[in-house]
């Protein structure tokens, strides 16, 4: 009895291991697009105001996308005004680097991202980021929304300029 015990455990123990190492895991993706959504910025001024007035909300050099989108979960207005000053200057800087980034959402929108980032030199370089499958919270919503307005803005500008 105690010799099947033990085998079970070993057993359940294999199993946890070998799913732990799974090759194939969305966890360890390492696109452009998980590159640039989780990129750090240090040299961001927006926002200052906010995390000088406000130190509990130190901020770190952990500015990313991920992390600024965030920001629009706060209640407090200056918190998400911070956020929103923060993703237009990294959605500007990224640009500037000749990442421009698109945020999508949807059924499948992680491989419809996949598919449409496999060739980067069509539609103004434009690399496209899945934030949600389904559903998102509005805070999500919100920032993709001033983060695409703001890499669109930018095409046109440098569109018309070309003109």
């Amino acid at each position: 009895m105690l010799k099947k015990l033990i085998l079970i455990l070993l057993f359940g123990f294999c199993l946890q291991i070998q799913a732990q190492n799974f090759k194939d895991s969305i966890f360890e993706d390492h696109s452009i697009a998980d590159q640039l959504y989780t990129k750090r910025f240090k040299n961001l001024n927006q926002g200052a105001v906010f995390f000088e007035k406000y130190p509990n909300y130190k901020r770190t050099d952990v500015c990313s996308l991920m992390y600024c989108m965030m920001l629009l979960s706060f209640r407090e207005k200056e918190a998400q005004q911070a956020g929103e000053d923060l993703l237009r200057g990294i959605a500007t800087q990224l640009y500037r680097e000749g990442n421009p980034v698109y945020m999508i959402m949807g059924t499948d929108s992680y491989l419809s991202a996949k598919t449409k980032n496999e060739n980067l030199q069509d539609d103004n370089h434009i690399v496209y980021i899945s934030y949600a499958e389904c559903t998102s919270p509005y805070f999500l919503s919100k920032a993709a929304d001033i983060i695409n307005e703001q890499t669109m803005s930018l095409l046109y500008r440098n569109t018309k300029q070309q003109n």
